[in-house]
């Protein structure tokens, strides 16, 4: 059962909103956390299987991430996927089910300690500066109820938007969950190329009167569930 659900919550899952006369449009965001009692083996494992046939034609940019301090979860890391659109979602899973290459990364990945503990898959409405170029985050996990999600997701863009102006933020962005939400509804994150440039953005953002502002007028909507450092430990470029 276990082999069953991780080659299944790792790497395939439903399609988001996917019909056959229409392309939905991306990128989605699919992340897979869990715990893994062998790091460096999750990185042979996933090596192997991007150098491989199937792994050539997977179709997203994928990275491993490492969750640094993230409280009470049991996660150790996590992969994100990124797809363009939602085709490219089945294609994956496609892949996945018939190539024999699937198997030996599962079968890998199991042999490195891999225990499953949280996915979800989601569109991000602010979205800026491309991620890939930082390899350390910040990240909130936030429960916003609907009927406030259009104010916030308005209030955080124009907030972001001062931010970019006066500080040295990077890349930056408000994702909302589609599937996968029993724990959280959103998530924000910002990034960095290394833990001390980090700090110093974080330390901008805690003063700019923007955020004062947006606190007050919309703070109220959202609970902060948690709270995560990122390093991103290897990247996975997709190859078409």
């Amino acid at each position: 059962m276990r082999k069953i659900f991780l080659i299944i919550g790792l790497m395939s899952f439903s399609v988001f909103c996917y019909s056959d006369d229409r392309e939905a449009a991306g990128p989605y965001y699919a992340f897979y956390h869990f715990s893994a009692t062998n790091p460096a083996g999750v990185v042979a494992a996933m090596d192997k299987f991007w150098d491989s046939e199937c792994g050539q034609k997977y179709p997203a940019d994928a990275a491993l991430n490492e969750e640094v301090f993230n409280g009470g979860y049991r996660s150790t890391h996590f992969i994100i996927n990124t797809f363009r659109n939602a085709k490219e979602q089945q294609e994956a899973a496609e892949i996945l089910r018939s190539c024999p290459s699937a198997i030996e990364f599962l079968n890998e990945m199991t042999a490195a300690g891999v225990v499953p503990d949280n996915q979800y898959i989601g569109l991000a409405p602010v979205d800026e500066n491309d991620w890939g170029q930082d390899s350390v985050f910040s990240k909130w996990d936030l429960l916003v109820e609907p009927q406030d999600q259009a104010e916030y997701a308005a209030a955080f863009a124009e907030m972001t938007s001062s931010l970019s102006k006066d500080t040295d933020i990077r890349s930056y962005g408000l994702g909302t969950i589609g599937y996968g939400r029993d724990k959280f509804t959103h998530w924000v994150w910002f990034g960095a190329r290394s833990v001390v440039e980090m700090d110093k953005i974080n330390s901008q953002i805690a003063a700019h009167p923007a955020v004062a502002e947006f606190n007050s007028s919309v703070g109220s909507m959202r609970i902060v569930v948690n709270t995560t450092q990122v390093q991103t430990l290897k990247s996975y470029p997709r190859n078409n």
